[in-house]
């Protein structure tokens, strides 16, 4: 496990709200091809942080089909297509001797390079160099260094990491919360993002190294790990996230020889964090309802499915051919203590497509 961290040359700012939007974009895309599990990260304006799982097989063994949905995850449409027009022309040629010597040699070109970190640093940042030079038409390196990285142990050095990079809008005085901040994942994983809720999930899940501690006992199911989010992994989070997150001040002697109190790191408030701490973590409907909605664009619609479905009908066609019906249910535990179920105009838990 490594926390891998890059800044901008000259420590400028450039990442607005498009170009966190296209980095988390290409952060997912290369983490489907090459194979790395992003746990938490958080997109600043002049830098980045990533905890990353890499698999500890450097011999990539994956099946044909995973091979070309893995390549589409992270080229352009054309290219694929290519990939995959050769990929079976070879495997035609050679259908007759049932040898595959030819086709595992051209995929092998692309595993290769899965299952490693450094290809998949180099190709997230590139990516994204490429694509902020086009649209801004500069030239020249964007990133200040090649990147930092730093091995974490499992366990519960990779939480306090998790939170860490979690807490980094609300350290930097940008944020009040956590949540407050788009591009952190845990603000993601509120929002309904299941690729983020698993990453944190996963946090907490993994083995615990430190010594004389407690191994967790459940095995990790990948089929049911979307499930562990709302069966307990969002509240054990918030709580382990707020219990690091504390302002901190000390006594100063001010120019008028008066002892004054000095913020020395940001945080969150004491009484906030024990609200927290009583929940157990668990958020109100109103409080999860309103970071739903502030996490995603304008424009949002919010009601009962009658409401959402009549507003669909008037604005049909706008929606593509196969949408038959307005309404989205919101799906979460939080929502099902609710009296009445609540629906949205689109799922809730895609973003829209980043700017090209």
């Amino acid at each position: 496990m490594y926390h891998c961290i890059s800044r901008v040359v000259d420590k400028n700012f450039i990442m607005g709200d498009a170009e966190c939007l296209h980095f988390v974009s290409l952060m997912r895309k290369c983490e489907t091809f090459y194979g790395i599990k992003i746990l938490s990260y958080c997109v600043m304006s002049n830098h980045f942080h990533l905890l990353l799982e890499v698999p500890k097989e450097q011999e990539v063994q994956i099946s044909d089909d995973e091979f070309l949905r893995r390549v589409k995850a992270l080229y352009s449409a054309n290219y694929y297509a290519e990939v995959e027009q050769i990929f079976y022309n070879l495997l035609a040629s050679q259908a007759d001797d049932n040898s595959r010597v030819a086709a595992d040699n051209f995929k092998r070109q692309f595993t290769s390079r899965m299952n490693n970190l450094g290809n998949f640093m180099k190709s997230l940042k590139q990516r994204f160099s490429s694509w902020y030079n086009r649209k801004n038409e500069r030239e020249g390196y964007l990133w200040s260094a090649r990147y930092i990285s730093v091995l974490v142990q499992a366990g519960y050095i990779a939480r306090i990491m998790s939170t860490y990079i979690d807490l980094n809008p609300v350290r930097a005085g940008i944020a009040e919360k956590p949540e407050d901040y788009r591009w952190c994942s845990y603000s993601a994983a509120l929002a309904g993002d299941k690729r983020a809720q698993r990453g944190l999930s996963r946090v907490l899940w993994l083995k615990d190294e430190m010594p004389n501690s407690a191994a967790e006992n459940s095995p990790w199911l990948e089929e049911e790990s979307r499930h562990y989010w709302t069966q307990g992994s969002a509240d054990r989070y918030r709580v382990l996230l707020y219990a690091d997150a504390e302002e901190t001040f000390k006594e100063i002697l001010n120019r008028d020889g008066k002892w004054v109190k000095s913020q020395v790191r940001k945080g969150i408030s004491r009484e906030e964090i024990e609200k927290v701490a009583a929940s157990n973590g668990q958020l109100s409907m109103a409080s999860m309802l309103r970071h739903k909605v502030s996490h995603f664009s304008r424009g949002l619609v919010i009601g009962s499915q009658l409401f959402l479905d009549d507003v669909f009908l008037q604005t049909k066609e706008y929606f593509g051919e196969k949408r038959t019906s307005g309404a989205r249910k919101l799906r979460s535990k939080q929502w099902s203590k609710s009296p009445k179920t609540i629906h949205a105009m689109r799922d809730i838990q895609v973003e829209p497509p980043p700017p090209s």
